[in-house]
């Protein structure tokens, strides 16, 4: 039998035994509705179960998990993703919501964000599809890690988690281009509605999303003085944001982004020869006059269909190997570093830290002239020793 029952403002305790209380707090309401309330028993005086109320009350009001259970679906679509599309871009928010919705919730979403751990997550891992794994585990451990920031979940079961493909899988970057096609390319692509595009990309490292916003009034360009006794230009681009399908134009990720970057001849020469006015890559229609540019800056999903058609039997570019319009910022960072160009430099000059790792796992990819190039080199080397 209990000894003493009592109640105040923010909970009630009961000594069930002498020295022994049970107290009780209730806060809030669930979703179903009920009200959210969470107990415990404390060893010791009144004086410290009360403190325990105390306590007990605070937790409550701070961590939405403490006295209700919550399934991962409920947190997800409750706190992560709403938190996700009031903070960052709408494409990043889309992706998160799209990852979870295919590949997440199926596992996870009716379960308790308490029960997920280590070996649960190591089992849906190995379910994933190994390409695109890496997508779907780093989401996953967005969600975890902030679940746990929010006091909704006690660990972090992800926080030092990085996947590894399977033994046998590739994940090298994908192909670049290298010195000789990038030359080609230069003759065979004049005139073409994408040249300013790529010329920004594989001459100035620009990201897609990043030449796409640009206007002629971001590029500055001055005499280069050259023994030739030709004219050229040095182009100076101003990066202050990017154009995406989903956002539109948006500002740079962080002010690394904020950068002016040189460009020389021959690549700076050609994209004079472009010169015009409003947006740098703009979209076209077809005149009397033939095709003539709208002012209107070019749609991001119609460049990947456009830059396939180039490669066809009578395109500009046929018979050069097939990259993606992407990876012609890879193939800038591939013809860096191939020229001697440190790594540090690279990053700077693509708006990443020094020490980013992105630039090895994604974009350097040399081919066998550059490997030819350097064991010569170091062959020089011992040689003239």
């Amino acid at each position: 039998m209990a000894l003493s029952h009592n109640r105040s403002k923010l909970g009630s305790k009961r000594e069930i035994r002498p020295g022994v209380w049970q107290i009780r707090v209730s806060s809030g309401y669930r979703l179903d509705g009920t009200q959210r309330s969470a107990s415990t028993t404390i060893y010791g005086n009144e004086i410290e179960a009360d403190a325990a109320i105390v306590r007990l009350a605070d937790e409550l009001g701070r961590c939405l998990s403490t006295g209700d259970s919550m399934t991962l679906d409920a947190y997800f679509w409750g706190y992560f993703s709403p938190m996700k599309h009031a903070t960052t871009t709408a494409a990043n928010a889309k992706t998160y919501d799209s990852h979870y919705r295919a590949h997440i919730a199926p596992m996870f979403g009716q379960w308790d964000l308490a029960r997920i751990g280590n070996l649960e997550i190591q089992r849906w891992i190995n379910t994933l599809p190994p390409q695109s794994a890496p997508n779907y585990v780093r989401t996953l451990r967005a969600i975890l890690n902030q679940a746990h920031f929010d006091h909704l979940k006690d660990d972090a079961p992800m926080v030092e988690y990085r996947y590894k493909l399977p033994k046998g899988r590739r994940n090298t970057p994908l192909p670049v281009w290298g010195a000789q096609e990038v030359a080609t390319a230069l003759v065979r692509l004049r005139g073409e509605q994408l040249y300013p595009l790529w010329l920004l990309m594989v001459g100035c490292g620009l990201s897609r999303s990043e030449a796409l916003a640009l206007d002629w009034s971001d590029i500055r360009f001055e005499p280069a003085l050259m023994m030739d006794g030709c004219e050229h230009w040095t182009a100076y681009v101003t990066v202050k944001g990017a154009y995406t399908a989903e956002d539109g134009m948006k500002p740079p990720k962080n002010d690394r982004r904020y950068r002016s970057i040189p460009m020389h001849p021959p690549f700076s020469d050609e994209l004079h020869a472009c010169i015009g006015n409003g947006p740098v890559c703009q979209s076209r229609k077809h005149t009397k006059d033939g095709w003539t540019p709208t002012g209107k800056r070019l749609t991001p999903s119609y460049i990947p269909k456009r830059w396939r058609a180039l490669f066809e039997d009578n395109g500009p570019l046929n018979g050069l190997t097939f990259v993606e319009i992407g990876r012609m910022r890879a193939t800038y960072s591939t013809l860096m570093q191939q020229a001697g160009v440190d790594r540090t430099i690279i990053n700077a000059m693509q708006g990443r830290t020094d020490n980013s790792p992105v630039l090895y796992s994604n974009y350097l990819n040399p081919g066998n002239d550059t490997f030819t190039q350097s064991a010569a080199a170091m062959s020089a080397v011992v040689a003239g020793a």
